[in-house]
């Protein structure tokens, strides 16, 4: 088999990636040489995410650096993204809780340049690579902080919150996919309480962080939806629960009164 595409193709199919074809023809693009590209598929045949090979990942505008500090973006979580981009007044402010490689973030602050995001992520790696991708972009409207949720803005309150938090319980971890459970950060991942603490932290100090007229999105696993939804109503929020692309409910919405 004389052809580096053919090869790589054949060693793809046959190592379980399902869009062989399509990843073939980015690594072959994106390799400066025919031993780069046959590299780069024998560690994607081993599951290392493409994404992480290739450096980058698309989110909705913006293609992102990305590697194994931070998540890879979710096609989901542009709907998130788009959520705040039309619901965000003029000129408003807006927090992106848990924000990782920046894709919301930076989404959000490129889309709507009136908008001043503050993005907020535990992980200074997290952090490193948001700035880089905002650099690229040139974004002036983020300001980066790092901190345990709120811990670091005890009393700054927000237009609209966006909060894509780990909720992946400590059960459900062993049983992901390979290419996430061995690659990407487990910190970025999972929370105790089947996956809830966050969120159910998150909600305990929403009342003090958000203006009058104020709201907020989580992102979350399917199941969590109804119980995140009763936690908001205790917590004296109309709320409202999104369907993803694929019909699982998959965001939930706090309203202010």
């Amino acid at each position: 088999m004389d052809d580096p595409a053919e090869k790589i193709r054949y060693l793809l199919k046959n190592s379980g990636i399902g869009n062989f074809n399509q990843e073939t023809r980015w690594i072959i693009s994106e390799s400066a040489s025919a031993q780069q590209a046959w590299e780069i598929a024998q560690r994607r045949a081993a599951g290392e995410p493409l994404q992480y090979l290739l450096g980058s990942a698309p989110f909705r505008n913006l293609m992102l650096k990305v590697d194994p500090r931070v998540l890879i973006p979710r096609p989901e979580t542009e709907l998130l993204a788009q959520w705040i981009i039309d619901r965000a007044p003029g000129n408003g402010s807006i927090l992106d809780l848990g924000c990782g490689s920046g894709a919301i973030a930076i989404a959000v602050a490129t889309e709507r340049p009136d908008l001043h995001v503050t993005a907020i992520d535990v992980s200074r790696d997290a952090l490193d690579v948001a700035g880089e991708n905002a650099s690229i972009y040139k974004v002036k409207n983020i300001e980066f902080i790092h901190s345990y949720l709120f811990d670091a803005i005890p009393l700054v309150k927000f237009d609209i919150i966006g909060a894509n938090l780990p909720y992946v319980t400590d059960e459900e971890f062993p049983l992901l996919d390979r290419e996430v459970r061995d690659f990407e950060p487990r910190l970025a991942l999972t929370a105790p309480e089947n996956g809830m603490a966050l969120i159910r932290k998150t909600i305990e100090n929403l009342p003090h962080h958000l203006l009058p007229g104020g709201s907020a999105i989580f992102e979350l696993s399917p199941p969590q939806a109804g119980i995140t939804a009763g936690l908001l109503g205790n917590a004296g929020f109309k709320t409202a629960i999104l369907r993803d692309l694929c019909n699982r409910e998959r965001f939930v919405c706090a309203m202010t009164s």
